[in-house]
C-alpha cells in the first residue's frame, strides 16, 4: 500500500477547529436530559476531546466527511426529536466557519469529489447511489439498488455495495470510462453483507470496509485492492460482535481507524501495511462514542459523533 503525501493545513481549516459550534441545547432540553448527537475532535494519536459542532436542529447525526480543502464538513441528519426517522434522512453541508449549516438533499452518508464541488451519495427513495452538485443540484442516480456511495481521492471513481443473492460485493464504477468492475470475482464473496461507510486508501488503490462473513460467523473489517482481490484481499479483524460501520484512513496511509462493537464503543487504529491487531485510542469525551468518524484533512485530528445531554 503506497504512502501519500500528507496535505497542508489551510487556513480556512484552522478557523473550523476553532469556531464551528452553533446551536448546542437549551437549559430547558439540558434539564429534561434530551439526548442529541454532537461532533467531537480528539488528536489523531487520542487525548482530550474538543466540542467541534452542534448540528442544529438535527439531533440526529453521522457519516461526516470533510472536503479535501477542509472548508467544508457534510454529514446526514434528521430531526429525531421531531419523529423523523432514517427515510427522513438529509445531506446536510456547513461552512469552515460553522456558518451556513443547511441541508441541501434527501440522503445519506455523503463523500466529497476531489475539488468539493460534487457529493456522492446513498439515495433512500428510489434506493440507490447518487451524484450531485454540492448545492444538491442536479442528481444522478449511478446505480439503484446500490448502497453506501465513496468517492476515490484522486477522483475518477465511486464504490459502493451491490447484492446477487446471498452475497454482497464492492463494485467500483469508473467515471472516466463510465464501466462498473465487481472486486470480488463471481460466488467467490465470502461476505453475505458488505455495510456502508466503506474507505479509501489515501491513493485510491485500496477500500477497506466491513463485512459479515456468514461461514465464519464473524463480522470483518477488511481492506481489498481496487484492481480485484487476485492483487490485495486482507482481514485485519474478526469478531463475532459487529464492530461500527464506518472507517476512516489516514492521509499518510499508515492508519486506520473504525469503533469496536463492544459498549461502550470505543475508536481502534491499526497499520494495514502490518499483523498487528487493532490497538484502542484513548480519548476523553463528555458523552458516549456513537462511531461514526473521520480523519480531519491534515491528518492530526479525528472527528466523531458522540451522544449525551450537552455540556
Amino acid at each position: 500500500m503506497k504512502r501519500s503525501h500528507r496535505p497542508r493545513r489551510s487556513l480556512l481549516f484552522i478557523l473550523f477547529l476553532c469556531c464551528a459550534v452553533s446551536a448546542p441545547l437549551s437549559a430547558d432540553e439540558k434539564a429534561e436530559g434530551v439526548k442529541r448527537v454532537r461532533f467531537y475532535t480528539a488528536p489523531s494519536e487520542g487525548g482530550e476531546a474538543k466540542l467541534f459542532l452542534v448540528p442544529g436542529e438535527y439531533f440526529t447525526a453521522g457519516s461526516p466527511a470533510f472536503s479535501a480543502d477542509g472548508q467544508k464538513l457534510a454529514f446526514d441528519g434528521r430531526k429525531s426529536q421531531e419523529g423523523e426517522n432514517f427515510s427522513d434522512g438529509k445531506i446536510m453541508v456547513v461552512n469552515a466557519d460553522g456558518t451556513n449549516l443547511e441541508a441541501v438533499s434527501s440522503g445519506v452518508m455523503p463523500s466529497w469529489s476531489p475539488r468539493g464541488n460534487r457529493v456522492a451519495f446513498s439515495q433512500i427513495s428510489p434506493s440507490g447511489v447518487a451524484l450531485m452538485h454540492a448545492d444538491g443540484t442536479k442528481t444522478e442516480m449511478i446505480e439503484a439498488g446500490g448502497w453506501g456511495a465513496q468517492w476515490s481521492p484522486d477522483g475518477k471513481k465511486v464504490a459502493y455495495t451491490v447484492r446477487s443473492g446471498n452475497n454482497a460485493n464492492i463494485r467500483v464504477y469508473d467515471l472516466v470510462e463510465g464501466t462498473k468492475t465487481d472486486l470480488f470475482p463471481a460466488g467467490e464473496s465470502p461476505y453475505s453483507t458488505i455495510y456502508w461507510n466503506m474507505t479509501w486508501s489515501p491513493d485510491s488503490s485500496w477500500v477497506c470496509f466491513k463485512g459479515r462473513n456468514v461461514d465464519q460467523d464473524t463480522y470483518d473489517i477488511a481492506t481489498l485492492n481496487t484492481a480485484g482481490k487476485q492483487q490485495g484481499y486482507k482481514v485485519h479483524y474478526s469478531n463475532k460482535t459487529a464492530p461500527y460501520a464506518d472507517i476512516a484512513w489516514h492521509p499518510s496511509g499508515e492508519k486506520i481507524v473504525f469503533a469496536a462493537g463492544a459498549q461502550p464503543r470505543q475508536l481502534m487504529q491499526f497499520n494495514p501495511a502490518e499483523d498487528k491487531p487493532p490497538a484502542p485510542i484513548e480519548i476523553k469525551v463528555n458523552g458516549t462514542i456513537i462511531g461514526d468518524v473521520c480523519f480531519t484533512p491534515d491528518g492530526q485530528s479525528l472527528l466523531f459523533n458522540v451522544s449525551g445531554t450537552g455540556e
